[in-house]
């Protein structure tokens, strides 16, 4: 088993960091990975649901994403599975007391050591909760910097400032 940990912190407050956290229309461009995303079972960001992610890099893969426990805007669990490797994560949102968000995910891999595509899950996963947080927290200080000058998000013009080398 192998763990990993990643938190960033963001201007954004917690309430407004979830939301852009649970829009999953954002998600390709915290990390281009993905393909078809849809909600396959029960209501969304509900414990028992589930969520279909195609990935296509750096295999073409469907993971399947089992919500264990959401409490919106504070904390979120989930389990993975895909190509015989089980992740559990999850993820934190605390409100600092300047307004800000500390949001903070660790997680568990089953069968670590497995390889995809020529490189270690763990590397795969790390890569991945790095560029995906670090776009994530971009988004949320754009966002969040638009609204404290009054601009709307169809203003904000935006491009992702890391990218998976994979």
């Amino acid at each position: 088993m192998y763990r990993f940990h990643y938190g960033v912190q963001t201007k954004a407050g917690r309430e407004q960091a979830w939301a852009i956290f649970s829009d999953l229309r954002r998600w390709n461009r915290f990390a281009n990975i993905y393909g078809a995303i849809r909600w396959s079972e029960g209501k969304a960001w509900e414990a028992g649901s589930r969520l279909e992610i195609e990935v296509l890099r750096p295999v073409r893969t469907v993971v399947n994403h089992v919500i264990t426990s959401c409490n919106p805007a504070h904390r979120l669990g989930w389990i993975d599975h895909s190509l015989g490797v089980v992740l559990a994560q999850w993820v934190n949102f605390e409100e600092l007391q300047n307004g800000e968000t500390r949001v903070v995910t660790w997680g568990d891999i089953v069968h670590s050591g497995e390889k995809i595509a020529g490189r270690t899950v763990e590397h795969l996963v790390g890569s991945f909760t790095q560029t995906w947080y670090e776009n994530f927290r971009a988004t949320c200080d754009l966002i969040a910097d638009a609204a404290m000058t009054g601009k709307s998000c169809a203003e904000i013009s935006w491009q992702a400032p890391y990218s998976l080398s994979w």
